[in-house]
């Protein structure tokens, strides 16, 4: 039997960039998908344009980011998204979705959310984790409760590198991952694939140039190394060392 032909994207919807075209990978075929922090709904829009997804809830703690989604829907024709105004997972009520995606945020503010509601995280089917910073706090909140780590992705978009992490919220023994799988990822360490290489590429050379500034530091004032340049050095040995692997 032939393989079904996607149906067209609508004429008003912008491709997905490939940031958000990861986080949509991320999502399982057939869900129903609340976006928290959902801000313009293009994700929602494109994945029920696509057929990839049930049903879908936007959600935003901000009226203004809710109405520029409604625009977004109504010119593309989008139905089965609906829209809601809350914080985090509290305007979900238990059961009634599968995924929720936390994407385009802080890390600190992922784990926040994430812990103000844990029955209606461990219902969930799966979450689909992109932080814009802190990736190690996220992926300590995962390793803590035990949770499993089924996907993790690294994309380069726009000469910047974001982790999607796809993850299945079942509580369990909490995870021995090291502190090199806490830093750069169990996973993306095991596949090693390109952009993950080419990473660990970038962040050497950012934390080369750190190093090079807080050393001219350290020389003016001429005192022991601070702080920030222990870790720094740290985090640049850490790096050679899984550049110079096999």
């Amino acid at each position: 039997m032939p393989a079904p032909i996607p149906s067209p994207m609508p004429a008003r919807l912008r491709p997905l960039s490939a940031r958000l075209h990861a986080v949509a990978q991320a999502i399982p075929p057939g869900s129903r998908v609340a976006d928290v922090g959902t801000d313009h709904a293009q994700l929602l829009a494109w994945l029920r344009a696509r057929g990839r997804i049930a049903a879908g809830i936007g959600i935003d703690v901000v009226p203004g980011p809710l109405e520029h989604a409604r625009r977004t829907l109504t010119a593309a024709g989008i139905e089965g998204v609906e829209l809601r105004q809350g914080d985090g997972l509290a305007p979900l009520s238990p059961g009634e979705i599968d995924v929720v995606v936390l994407a385009g945020m802080g890390g600190a503010r992922i784990v926040r959310l994430l812990q103000a509601q844990p029955a209606r995280v461990e219902g969930l089917r799966a979450l689909v984790l992109q932080p814009n910073t802190d990736w190690i706090g996220v992926r300590r909140l995962v390793a803590e409760r035990g949770w499993r780590l089924t996907g993790e992705r690294m994309v380069e978009d726009r000469g910047k590198f974001y982790v999607v992490l796809t993850v299945t919220p079942r509580r369990g023994p909490a995870s021995a991952w090291s502190d090199d799988a806490l830093v750069l990822g169990p996973r993306l360490l095991a596949d090693r694939a390109p952009t993950f290489v080419a990473w660990l590429r970038h962040e050497l050379a950012r934390t080369e140039r750190a190093l090079v500034r807080a050393g001219r530091a350290h020389d003016r004032c001429d005192v022991g190394p601070s702080p920030r340049e222990v870790a720094l050095r740290t985090h640049a040995e850490r790096l050679h060392r899984v550049l110079s692997a096999p």
